[in-house]
């Protein structure tokens, strides 16, 4: 009987046990279950990311995935594919089933919810990624060479409207009027005033890099088709930055944006290597379709500032108002009308303005620098060159002041942000589309992060789900 008791009680111990360690050995097949899915899900994730455009990265030092895949379909489809093959790759379903272990594990679904594009949300994701990379290059040192110059100008003369004072002086000239004559056919003319302004204004409308440059041979003729980027066509977009990405970092300003291009792009006498435009921190601030048009733009622009900054210095002057007075005393007195002696007074500062605002250009061009604010020193043109100015133009090296570099930051940074920062992004699309496989390369297809949903499930019946969102952080 003793032994029927213990029959018994072993069997009823024995079933406790055996449910006990069936749970403990489900619980460890289901938690396995949930471990090798988060691992398929990580290795799949990070396999995708790691497929980041490498010359993207190499030239400007930004993190995103071409979902071309280097000249495919591209969408987010196709990151869905490829994110779905790095999956089976990692689970049981991939390998021959006698070497399978016992979870089984298969691929029930990948879904992509929610992705950011470079170019989502004004381009958010480059700035961040921008914003991210300078702080980690830079290491808090201050941004050179653009705050001083752009305060120097505000104080420069470089705002002042010469062009309304040329039209205002001109009214009053002709308000005036000139003398006349009946010539030998008896027909009325005027008589010239031979004003040396209006050898200046001759000029003025002509091609200025043939006008500061003895030898324009050596300027980039290179040009582009403008429809094939992304600053002229319509762009495919994405979800955004999410809110737990904004919490990540910042946004690069105009300024930090500014900097990083300079540090990434070249421009006249800088030239970046491999390039499509030689001159392209030029491009970004003027658009123009060819290199010739952009530096013939930023040259008329600087001109406009050195007039400015050049007239202000000239009314301050008063040995050279007094040559400008002389002569337009002379001028008027000639033709017996000494009241346009004032208002040609004028003319003449203002073209004499302009013929040394063309040394200036010339100068940068050279690669010297010319001081915001003229001395008698650092002043070239003689009064008497306003009568054939294109003789007068002539370099000057050694000059001490700020050079183009400087003053193209400056431009830089006072041009709208709205058309840098699309115009920088076609400078990156036409670079890395020159590189092989990345031909049809373009920056909305580009993608920064993710929000997948991925299920698994395994051979007994237990499925796991994983949802992450992902993406390239310097943070």
């Amino acid at each position: 009987m003793r032994r029927g008791y213990l029959t018994v009680y072993l069997s009823l111990t024995l079933a406790v046990l055996l449910s006990l360690i069936l749970t403990l050995v489900e619980g460890a097949r289901i938690n396995a279950t949930r471990l090798s899915a988060l691992c398929a899900a990580d290795v799949g994730i990070n396999s995708v990311l790691s497929e980041f455009n490498k010359e993207l990265f190499e030239q400007y030092d930004l993190l995103f995935v071409d979902t071309t895949y280097c000249g495919g379909a591209g969408g987010i489809e196709a990151v869905r594919a490829r994110l779905a093959h790095y999956l089976l790759q990692n689970l049981d379903e991939s390998t021959p089933a006698f070497s399978r272990n016992l979870l089984k594990m298969k691929l029930v679904s990948a879904d992509i919810l929610e992705y950011a594009l470079a170019t989502d949300n004004n381009a958010e994701a480059v700035l961040r990624q921008v914003a991210d990379y300078m702080d980690t290059t830079l290491k808090g040192v201050l941004i050179s060479g653009i705050d001083d110059l752009t305060a120097d100008m505000a104080g420069g003369g470089f705002e002042y409207d010469t062009e309304g004072r040329r039209s205002e002086v001109q009214a009053e000239i002709d308000s005036i009027g000139l003398p006349e004559y009946a010539n030998e056919n008896g027909e009325i003319e005027e008589i010239p005033l031979n004003n040396p302004a209006d050898n200046v204004e001759s000029i003025r409308n002509a091609g200025i890099l043939g006008l500061v440059l003895d030898d324009t041979s050596s300027i980039s003729r290179a040009k582009t088709e403008l429809s094939a980027y992304l600053s002229h066509r319509s762009l495919i977009s994405g979800y955004g930055i999410s809110e737990e990405e904004r919490s990540m970092g910042r946004r690069a300003g105009p300024l930090t944006y500014d900097e990083y291009l300079f540090n990434k792009c070249g421009y006249y006498k800088n030239p970046k290597e491999g390039s499509l435009l030689s001159y392209e921190i030029e491009y970004v601030i003027k658009g123009n379709d060819s290199d010739w048009d952009n530096l013939e733009a930023v040259c008329r622009t600087l001109s406009l500032w050195r007039e400015g900054a050049n007239f202000t210095y000239l009314c301050t002057d008063v040995s050279k108002i007094e040559e400008a007075e002389a002569m337009a005393l002379s001028l008027a007195a000639v033709i017996m009308m000494p009241e346009l002696a004032e208002p040609v007074k004028w003319a003449i500062l203002l073209a004499w303005a302009y013929v040394e605002a063309l040394q200036d250009v010339r100068i940068l061009l050279d690669g010297d620098g010319v001081p915001v604010v003229k001395t008698a020193d650092t002043w070239h043109t003689p009064i008497t060159g306003l009568f054939h100015p294109k003789s007068v133009i002539h370099s000057y090296p050694g000059q001490e002041g700020a050079k183009y570099g400087e003053y193209l930051k400056t431009m830089l940074l006072i041009t709208d942000f709205g058309g840098v920062l699309p115009r920088s992004l076609d400078i990156m699309e036409m670079d890395v589309r020159l590189t092989p496989g990345n031909g049809n390369f373009k920056m909305d297809y580009c993608m920064q992060s993710f929000l997948v949903d991925i299920v698994t499930g395994s051979g007994h019946g237990h499925n796991a789900e994983v949802i992450r969102r992902s993406g390239y952080y310097y943070a």
